[in-house]
């Protein structure tokens, strides 16, 4: 049977509705229907959750794993003024600016354009019994020194020093001769081309055509999304729900980060793959997963994943929701579709997650709150 106007009126507004019930009376109508009615129902369905849909490929992580651009700043005086302006870099120079002022470690590794576990590898090159790693060059730039100077920490400073000199000199890391036809080393830019006399050239300011050119072959904000690319999912989608759970103070269990963390949540509450969220934390009746995909191919694997927990959470009683945002879902709609029939149109967005506490395994746990 074709679909009615009340039908297409209320499958256009199911990823709208707070009301679960209406979420639910939409999905039954796509499994009602056949052949071309139901591709035009599952379209209608779709497109009125994807309205809600937002990408995330434009956010820059916060956090305290890098510096704002003030501290950044000074810690680049620091430098500056510990080298005489770059006039003056030498073992004893760095190793003394580094002592006093640590933070002085991030505009040095972005000089020669290094994360902290590729200059740690540098250092192990140069100094082969050196056992330091990205970890432990982390902490020494973000922490401030220590009261007491120990002999380790010279040693350190005193083999980042040794491998930034080298590195400069051409000494460690070179190019191999066979592939310099296609590859550049990172040092090839205009403020490390010749070494420490081009850095100094570069003090005065650089044009901003050189600025412009550094972002379009490094990226603006490479750094900050590589150092938060492990949390950025979380901040998106898994926080701001903790956050509203916290708030209206609904019970739950959440997943640790990582396959262990999920593993322990399956093994716990008997449903694999682990959820993000198990609602509430004793005596659980929702189960809560969030995938945010800036590309088609994640959406597929996503949307897989999310179709097997609903199944491994039916079979034990349980109800499961999903929280999804990013612009690969706009790519693979049929997948979007396909995640709102196994969630019995319980699939919300960052726009529409307060309508989550609309749920009646959340409502049973907020009556009577404030």
């Amino acid at each position: 049977m074709a679909l009615s106007d009340s039908e297409k009126k209320i499958l256009r507004e199911a990823g709208s509705e707070r009301d679960p019930v209406s979420r639910q009376q939409a999905v039954g109508i796509v499994l009602a229907k056949q052949g071309e009615d139901a591709d035009a129902a599952r379209e209608l369905l779709t497109q009125g959750y994807l309205e809600h849909v937002s990408p995330s490929f434009h956010l820059v992580p916060r956090g305290d794993s890098m510096f704002a651009e003030d501290p950044f700043t000074e810690a680049y005086a620091a430098l500056a003024e510990g080298t005489d302006n770059f006039a003056d870099v030498s073992s004893r120079s760095l190793a003394t600016t580094l002592l006093a002022t640590p933070a002085a470690l991030a505009p040095l590794r972005m000089i020669l354009g290094l994360t902290h576990n590729e200059l740690a590898f540098a250092i192990r090159l140069q100094v082969p019994d050196s056992r330091v790693g990205g970890g432990r060059l982390k902490n020494f730039e973000r922490d401030p020194p220590p009261r007491r100077l120990t002999a380790a920490r010279e040693r350190l400073v005193d083999s980042i020093a040794e491998a930034v000199l080298a590195m400069m000199k051409r000494e460690l890391l070179p190019v191999p001769p066979r592939a310099a036809t296609y590859f550049h080393s990172k040092l090839d830019k205009r403020d490390t081309l010749g070494g420490w006399e081009s850095v100094r050239g570069q003090t005065a300011g650089v044009p901003y055509s050189a600025l412009l050119f550094q972002r379009y072959v490094g990226g603006v904000w490479r750094q900050v999304q590589d150092a938060y690319s492990e949390v950025k999912g979380d901040a998106i989608l898994e926080f701001p729900l903790r956050d509203l759970l916290d708030a209206h103070a609904v019970p739950y269990h959440r997943t640790k980060r990582g396959a262990s963390g999920a593993a322990e949540t399956a093994e716990r509450f008997g449903v694999k793959p682990g959820p993000d969220f198990v609602i509430p934390d004793e005596s659980p009746t929702l189960v809560v997963e969030s995938k945010v995909a800036e590309d088609g191919g994640t959406v597929r694997d996503k949307a897989a994943r999310i179709r097997t927990l609903s199944d491994a959470a039916s079979g034990r009683g349980l109800k499961a929701c999903v929280l999804i945002d990013g612009k690969g879902w706009t790519e693979r709609p049929n997948a979007l579709c396909d995640v709102v029939l196994a969630t019995q149109g319980r699939t919300y967005t960052l726009a529409t997650i307060e309508h989550i506490l609309e749920l009646p395994e959340i409502r049973a746990l907020t009556r009577g709150r404030a």
